[in-house]
């Protein structure tokens, strides 16, 4: 049985997006905020990247000497809107508030445990064998395990056999990792064919960003409903 209807999934995610838009600008007022220092440095990172590939030498590379606390402050923004986003989804706009960082440890080290779990299992392979494919293939195994991102946002306990339907599994990679995918692509493509800029392109990553959070959440709560219904 297929507990993922792609099409639902996909308009929920911007209806819930569109009733819910300023309580998603006020949650995320923080964390752009700490993130800040970070983001402006990315465009001369990404620069200097374009520089060592084009020249096919190794240059030295200047970073400023708060990069690391920058970063930090980045990856710790990032958590923060992302658990802020699931909570929202999950337990509605009562639940969450924009102007209070997450402060729980035990939810920031398990948070952050996944997200590092995720990268070395994806990453590393790609990395010994240069089959950049093999990232598609692995994620698609363990996409599962990354429902435990709203499990730990509502403090819930990690699960990492959920007993998911071929079809829902399917789906739920489809929805994660190939629909945002193809949607980048596809304005990015179109960005360079018009000759929009690059404005634009990066406003449509960063609502797929948003969106991809809000379907992996509705995505935890069909799947928890249409277990609920198996047991007896």
């Amino acid at each position: 049985m297929n507990a993922l209807p792609i099409n639902k999934i996909f308009l929920a995610g911007f209806a819930f997006a569109l009733t819910h838009w300023k309580k998603i600008i006020e949650i995320s007022i923080l964390p752009v905020l700490i993130s800040l220092p970070f983001l402006m440095l990315v465009p001369e990172l990404l620069g200097q990247m374009e520089q060592i590939f084009s020249s096919g030498k190794l240059i030295e590379v200047s970073l400023p000497e708060n990069m690391m606390i920058y970063f930090l402050l980045f990856f710790y923004g990032y958590i923060t809107l992302s658990i802020n986003m699931y909570r929202l989804v999950m337990q509605g706009e009562q639940s969450v508030n924009g102007l209070m960082p997450v402060f729980g440890a035990n939810k920031i080290i398990r948070f952050v445990g996944l997200i590092l779990f995720v990268g070395l299992v994806t990453v590393v392979p790609v990395m010994i064998t240069g089959m950049p494919l093999l990232h598609l293939i692995i994620y698609f195994l363990i996409v599962p395990i990354t429902l435990n991102f709203v499990s730990i946002a509502i403090d819930q306990p990690s699960k990492y056999k959920w007993n998911l339907s071929f079809p829902t599994h399917i789906n739920l990679f489809f929805l994660q990792a190939v629909l945002p995918a193809l949607v980048t692509i596809l304005f990015s493509t179109l960005v360079d064919i018009i000759g929009m800029g690059s404005t634009l392109e990066w406003v449509v990553k960063v609502i797929v960003f948003y969106w991809t959070l809000v379907t992996l959440a509705l995505c935890y709560q069909l799947i928890n409903a249409n277990n609920a219904t198996k047991t007896p």
